[in-house]
């Protein structure tokens, strides 16, 4: 009985032990079912991207790269576009200034043709110094009757005529240039006087105006008045008795004085009063601004 009860007693306990022995080699883990391995979806269809993806980044990439690479592009085309549309820009700059003051010279040349026509009788128009047809008629007739090319235009050959036909029907006449440099010598020393006209003091224009005026001949007051009158002539073109004009102390013919000969000239200088000076001087050399014939016994300009 007791051996029976003993063995009974065995079984049981050795039954009830094998679950905890069980329990005790599994791994620790939660009583709840796991659902990870079961109903958790494969990690590549969320986390990593699907085959296409690759492609559809690379797309991507290339179209915003595109605007980069332009824009890349353009900048280094740039600064080969500018240094040429500023050399353009300069170009265009300087021919219109070249222009202009070609516009400028042409109309003051026109201008003087247009009084010298008034004066020959070919032209009634206020001297303008615009091109109009009237004044290219006019031209066309000076040119027939002088027997120049006719064309109706202002050229050199036209101009050169036309300025000493209106002199030698304006000009000073019957007077030498050896008289003029005479009588200009005799006041030699008459001291210099702002705006003097008489023996007792000169300033430059006053000066050469009463010289002309003791040779019965005609000249304005001013200097810049003066470089207007008779018909220019370069240096080597200068002959006795013409006017040499200079830049002092104002823009333009400003001083004044009466060509001697031999590169020498006489004028009322603001320092020493009438004086005879040479145009080799490096103060008058610097200064010399031209010369005009007043006189006609000096002669018609030729080339």
């Amino acid at each position: 009985m007791k051996k029976k009860l003993a063995s009974v007693l065995a079984v049981i306990m050795l039954a009830c032990s094998l679950p905890w022995q069980a329990q005790a080699a599994a791994p620790i883990v939660s009583n709840k079912p796991h659902k990870a391995p079961v109903a958790t979806p494969p990690v590549v269809s969320e986390a990593q991207p699907v085959k296409a993806a690759p492609e559809i980044a690379a797309v991507k990439a290339d179209t915003a790269a595109k605007p980069a690479a332009e824009v890349k592009a353009q900048r280094q085309a740039k600064p080969e576009q500018k240094p040429k549309k500023a050399a353009k820009k300069k170009s265009k700059k300087t021919k219109e200034k070249q222009s202009k003051v070609q516009v400028q010279q042409s109309n003051w040349r026109l201008k003087v043709a247009q009084q010298k026509l008034q004066v020959l009788g070919f032209s009634d128009e206020r001297p303008s110094g615009r091109m109009t047809e009237a004044t290219g008629n006019a031209l066309k007739s000076f040119q027939k009757q002088h027997k120049l090319k006719v064309h109706g235009e202002l050229d050199d050959a036209t101009y050169q005529k036309l300025t000493w036909e209106a002199f030698a029907k304006e000009g000073i006449r019957k007077v030498q240039g050896k008289e003029i440099v005479s009588r200009a010598a005799k006041y030699k020393g008459v001291p210099y006087v702002f705006g003097g006209t008489t023996t007792k003091g000169f300033d430059c224009s006053g000066y050469v105006q009463h010289v002309f005026k003791d040779c019965k001949a005609t000249l304005p007051r001013l200097a810049d008045e003066q470089a207007l009158q008779g018909i220019f002539v370069t240096q080597k073109q200068l002959r006795p008795g013409d006017l040499v004009f200079f830049t002092t102390y104002a823009p333009g013919a400003s001083h004044v004085g009466i060509y001697a000969g031999d590169g020498k000239f006489w004028s009322a200088s603001s320092s020493r009063g009438v004086i005879l000076s040479s145009l080799k001087e490096d103060y008058w050399k610097q200064r010399y601004f031209g010369a005009r014939r007043v006189l006609i016994t000096n002669g018609e300009v030729n080339k």
